[in-house]
C-alpha cells in the first residue's frame, strides 16, 4: 500500500485556502482540503457553517511566460498564462465540481526588477464546460489555454482559439461567483 504525503501540499490551492479564509467571514465559511485519494477532482471544500452547504473546487496553477513583442502590440501590456486540462477531467469527472478556480501567475515590471502577481479566474463548473466548448481539442485529447492577464488586473481573455478571443473578465478575481452560489 502507498503512502500519500499529505504534508507536502500544492502550493495553488494553499494560495486558493488562504485567499478564501481572508474573504469570508471566519465565523460562516471553513475550507478544507480532501485526505481521501479517492476524491479525484475536488482540491478544496468550501463549507458554509450557518447554511450546512459545500461547494467543491478544483484548484489549477498557470505557467507564467514573458510575452512576445507581437502579443503585447496586439493586446497591449500585460502578461501571458498557460494552463493545459485534458477532455476527460472536463467533460467526465470522477467527482461532482461546482468551481474551478485557476491561479495566474502573471508577470509585472516592478521598481527594479520583475514581479509576480497573482490574479485568479473562479468560474462555475457549467460556465466552465461551455467556454471550454468554444475552444479546439488537441489531437492528444488536451484543450490549451493561453489566458491573457492586463497589468491592472481588469481584463483577462484566452487568446488559443483559432485566433478568437473567448473573454474571462467577469472570472477575474470574482470570489462573489461562490458567496452568491450558497444562496
Amino acid at each position: 500500500m502507498g503512502v500519500k504525503n499529505l504534508w507536502s501540499l500544492n502550493i495553488d490551492e494553499l494560495l486558493v485556502a488562504d485567499k478564501l479564509k481572508h474573504i469570508f467571514n471566519k465565523e460562516d465559511y471553513e475550507v478544507f482540503f480532501p485526505l481521501n485519494s479517492q476524491l479525484k477532482n475536488i482540491d478544496l471544500i468550501l463549507l458554509n457553517l450557518k447554511k450546512n452547504k459545500y461547494r467543491t473546487i478544483q484548484v489549477k496553477g498557470s505557467r507564467t511566460y514573458n510575452p512576445t513583442s507581437k502579443e503585447i502590440e496586439e493586446f497591449g501590456n500585460g502578461s501571458g498564462a498557460w494552463i493545459n486540462l485534458t477532455k476527460k477531467s472536463v467533460f467526465e469527472p470522477s467527482n461532482k465540481i461546482d468551481f474551478y478556480i485557476f491561479v495566474l501567475h502573471s508577470l509585472e515590471d516592478g521598481m527594479s526588477k520583475k514581479e509576480i502577481r497573482i490574479n485568479y479566474l473562479i468560474i462555475p463548473y457549467k460556465d466552465f464546460k461551455k467556454i471550454v466548448s468554444k475552444k479546439q481539442l488537441r489531437r492528444n485529447g488536451t484543450y490549451h489555454f493561453f489566458i491573457w492577464i492586463d497589468d491592472k488586473g481588469k481584463r483577462s481573455f484566452d487568446f488559443n482559439n483559432i485566433r478568437k478571443q473567448i473573454s474571462l473578465t467577469k472570472y477575474l478575481n470574482s470570489f462573489n461567483f461562490l458567496s452568491e452560489n450558497f444562496k
